[in-house]
């Protein structure tokens, strides 16, 4: 299985980083070179809206879209006894002061380590060292196994230089727990700056150029880092699965899913240029930068988990620093005391959606920091004590007729609930996440009967999804039947979480499930700028190779769903384009699942393929060809300064501002507009990954129109 593999790859990758030679570099990032509202105008081009669907859960501004992630793994196979006796890192103090190093480690999953018997090295040096377990694994009942993530600790006069390269050993140690400092005390303010500049056209030796009159340094925001930042080696946080079954860029690149490479680069580019991470000083003007205090909208789908993956696939420290900046600036936003504890506080009115917690687990694993821990657990205390939407549905029902119920919430608490139990080891969370997975399997896949018991009043038939009414989605009337074909997507790191923990086959079933709305009724082809109603095996035009960016396209639909009669409602518009990416997870996981119930080759016809699981396959393709004409459509590498010839700005010297602002000069290259669409673009659709590899399916290219219009050549 997958993390069989990814240990044995572990342990080649360890042994190169310790005879590494000099050509590598490791110096950490500045934070010059380091930075950082879907639907309604939110076309190609223009770079506005922030309007997300959805619009009314918790009194919210209007918004729902998708882009929660976590934790996942192959099954029961945790790989420990291929697993590497001894990790090499990587220090830099990047921040003067402080009497101690810290550093978390997390561990990969079934490694079973004594903390007591950690040895930290530099060379055959031995640092005397504190070892504490800050997270544990558990198995199906929550009791605790061996400890999930280390916090490691030692003397700075251990350190005497800025750069130090230290060997943590598994066994042959005698370290103890009894002197941890505070995160506090070995962090330092870390505010997160960006380099902007004025610019105008001047003749210059008979040539114009674009030329910078001015230069600032602005900041963002402030977080916080450890003062001595580690840097882990290539490979080896996304083998811990931490974040979820993760494989590197470098990995993917030379596997079977290298077709599939489009996804690991646009995660690279957007998430700079979502950072503001340029080669060029991004434009002063005041459209350019998005002020993520005022605008609070980025932080919806978890921009702290979305940094950290950013780093766990593509190992570049300037994601690594901007995710710590972001998790730890979140995590203080959490509220922790006094009444709606768990909320964050800086949206400025509650809404329980922004309250994320897999970003903040996978941060304290790195950390240890504090608060961290109390921000995770206020979030998962607001979820397990929820009345308005997790309590109904622990007692097997939706919250009635009339009130909100969307599929974000309930991956969102479903995030909270496990991770909860994942980040304390109370059972409570796991108890009450298991009470909403009982339901959720009926859901989804009870008859008539059962769904009648689950939402009372409606009569809408079985149809593999999380049937509910427009109306309960605030978004149509209560006799309109709906189910997201890609909101359900948040619900998938959970539920992965929860069946690396426990086994329960009932998860599969519910990404298998999922996938079969999408393919029957959750998707339609989009075509002349618009969503038609058809379905995946029943397209109304024809797939023409070679139209790029006017190539039919299959979307999933932001709402839809069959009546008594079995006709559709179709509730697709324009920007469910910008959500094929985040329902690739959907089909990767469902693909998955009917492997590990051995039915992939079964059922079928369906259209032109012969079993199920080819038409999934086919779906992930339609899917994943759609997704890359969407990055493609969101790249503006004319933005860059430096690509513009004398010639070309000729046009702008008689009003040099009006010409460098229509054409966006200096603005990022990978336009990320609403903000929060990095996080829903990749934060699930990254574990795809490792999904299918686990599934042992290839995509060595990404095969399009494999449904074709009766009559189309």
């Amino acid at each position: 299985m997958r993390f069989r593999r990814l240990a044995y790859v572990l342990t080649t990758i360890l042994a190169v980083s310790a005879c590494s030679d000099d050509t590598e570099t490791h110096e950490p990032t500045t934070h010059d070179e380091a930075n950082d509202a879907g639907h309604g105008g939110n076309r190609p081009g223009d770079d506005g809206g922030d309007d997300d669907g959805d619009g009314g859960e918790n009194g919210e501004d209007g918004g729902g879209d998708a882009g929660v992630g976590g934790n996942g793994g192959g099954g029961k196979d945790g790989g420990a006894d291929e697993s590497p006796e001894s990790v090499s890192l990587r220090l830099s103090r990047v921040f003067e002061g402080g009497d101690v190093v810290s550093f978390g480690l997390p561990l990969p999953r079934g490694k079973v380590v004594d903390p007591s018997a950690i040895r930290v090295r530099r060379g055959s040096e031995v640092i005397e060292a504190s070892v504490k377990p800050i997270l544990m694994e558990y198995d199906a009942n929550g009791t605790p196994l061996h400890p999930r993530s280390l916090l490691i600790q030692f003397p700075a006069s251990a350190m005497p230089e800025s750069e130090m390269e230290i060997e943590v050993d598994f066994t042959g140690g005698s370290s103890t727990s009894t002197r941890i400092t505070p995160f506090a005390s070995v962090s330092a303010d870390s505010p997160d700056v960006i380099r902007t500049a004025d610019r105008t056209i001047q003749k210059v030796s008979g040539e114009n150029r674009l030329v910078e009159t001015k230069t600032y340094e602005r900041t963002l925001f402030t977080g916080r880092e450890p003062r001595v930042l580690v840097d882990y080696p290539k490979g080896y946080l996304a083998s811990t699965g931490i974040l979820g079954p993760q494989v590197t860029a470098d990995e993917v690149k030379a596997s079977d899913l290298a077709g599939l490479s489009y996804l690991s680069d646009a995660m690279k580019n957007f998430a700079l240029s979502a950072m503001y991470s340029e080669s060029y000083a991004v434009s002063s003007n005041k459209d350019a930068v998005v002020d993520p205090v005022s605008n609070y909208e980025g932080w919806l789908y978890d921009r702290c988990a979305t940094f950290l993956t950013a780093y766990a696939h593509h190992g570049d420290t300037r994601f690594l620093r901007h995710a710590l900046r972001s998790c730890s600036y979140y995590a203080s936003k959490i509220r922790t005391t006094g009444s709606n504890q768990g909320i964050f506080t800086g949206k400025g009115s509650d809404d329980t959606k922004y309250s994320h917690l897999r970003g903040l687990y996978a941060y304290y694993a790195l950390t240890g920091d504090e608060s961290a821990f109390t921000a995770g657990k206020a979030i998962a205390d607001m979820w397990l004590n929820d009345r308005p939407f997790v309590a109904p549905y622990r007692q097997g029902r939706l919250p009635g007729k009339d009130k909100i119920w969307t599929e974000r919430l309930l991956g969102t608490s479903l995030e909270g609930l496990i991770y909860g139990h994942a980040l304390t080891g109370d059972a409570r969370y796991l108890n009450a996440f298991q009470e909403m997975i009982a339901t959720a399997h009926k859901h989804i896949t009870g008859d008539a009967k059962a769904l009648a018991e689950i939402n009372a009043g409606h009569d809408f038939p079985p149809q593999n999804c999380f049937i509910h009414s427009a109306g309960q989605h605030a978004e149509g009337n209560s006799d309109q039947p709906w189910c997201s074909g890609w909101m359900s997507e948040l619900i998938i790191d959970p539920l992965l979480r929860y069946e690396e923990q426990t086994g329960d086959a009932r998860v599969g079933e519910i990404f298998v499930r999922l996938a079969r709305f999408l393919r029957d009724t959750g998707s339609a082809y989009f075509y002349d700028q618009d969503v038609h109603d058809d379905y995946f095996l029943q397209p109304s035009a024809c797939y023409r190779d070679g139209q790029d960016n006017r190539a039919r396209r299959l979307v999933p639909l932001y709402g839809s769903g069959r009546r008594a009669n079995q006709s559709r409602q179709h509730f697709g518009e324009y920007d469910d384009i910008e959500h094929c990416a985040d329902a690739t997870a959907l089909t990767a996981a469902a693909i998955r699942a009917l492997v590990q119930q051995g039915k992939f080759d079964e059922g079928g016809p369906f259209g032109p393929f012969a079993s199920e699981g080819e038409s999934f396959v086919a779906m992930h393709h339609e899917l994943s060809a759609c997704a890359q004409i969407t990055f493609g459509n969101w790249t503006r590498l004319r933005r860059d300064p430096g690509v513009w010839t004398s010639k070309e700005l000729e046009a702008g010297l008689s009003n040099p501002q009006d010409f460098i602002v229509s054409n966006k000069i200096g603005w990022p290259r990978y336009a990320i507009s609403p903000q929060r669409k990095l996080s829903w673009w990749f934060n699930m659709s990254m574990l795809q990954y490792g999904l299918l590899e686990d599934a042992g399916i290839s995509i060595e290219k990404i095969v399009p129109g494999q449904v074709q219009k009766a009559g189309c050549q």
